[in-house]
């Protein structure tokens, strides 16, 4: 990681709740309609990630062709979009919405179209409202492949928010959020 993004010396951890899924496990989508994880969102990233070990969660993306930035390559603002999801996905464990302040992005190497990317994201503590999370990007399957290399990392704050959040949007909503970690309104 390459910026001067310091972690706060007060973060707490959070307890995973004994609701929470254990290690292996899927995480649920928090909405069929979200760009990033939906199964209900056409053109959508359609992600899908795994509990991990502790808090982190695992990931995955494939390289679509319209996906595509630069001749062959992944778009960054895709990429960026991916880190946002996951690492947003991360903060399930809290079991309330999040909402996303700031986040970062370092590019580390091309990523060619027909991948595959692996995510791991963690959540690295909270301060009141405030989320911490981190996360790195591996080329696990296809073109230029190689699960040892890390090709981006990200780093995210995220804010909790009540589900009255989201009221004032209610009229433009495509479809009707709902999940069973309470992290979207029914």
């Amino acid at each position: 990681m390459s910026s001067t993004w310091t972690l706060p010396d007060d973060l707490v951890l959070p307890e995973i709740p004994e609701n929470h899924p254990r290690p292996g496990e899927a995480l649920p989508q928090h909405w069929s309609k979200c760009f990033g994880c939906g199964d209900d969102q056409p053109g959508g990233l359609k992600m899908h990630c795994t509990v991990g070990d502790g808090l982190e969660v695992r990931g995955r993306l494939d390289v679509a062709t319209y996906y595509q930035g630069g001749p062959g390559f992944i778009h960054g603002g895709i990429l960026t979009t991916a880190f946002d999801e996951v690492q947003g996905m991360a903060c399930m464990v809290l079991q309330r919405p999040v909402v996303t302040g700031h986040l970062e992005v370092d590019f580390a190497r091309p990523i060619p179209l027909g991948s595959v990317l692996e995510f791991r994201a963690r959540l690295e503590g909270t301060v009141r409202r405030k989320v911490y999370t981190s996360s790195e990007a591996r080329i696990v399957d296809g073109p230029m492949a190689d699960p040892d290399v890390v090709v981006a990392t990200s780093r995210g704050l995220f804010l909790t928010v009540d589900f009255e959040h989201f009221d004032k949007a209610k009229d433009y909503v495509d479809g009707v959020p709902a999940s069973p970690h309470g992290t979207s309104s029914v």
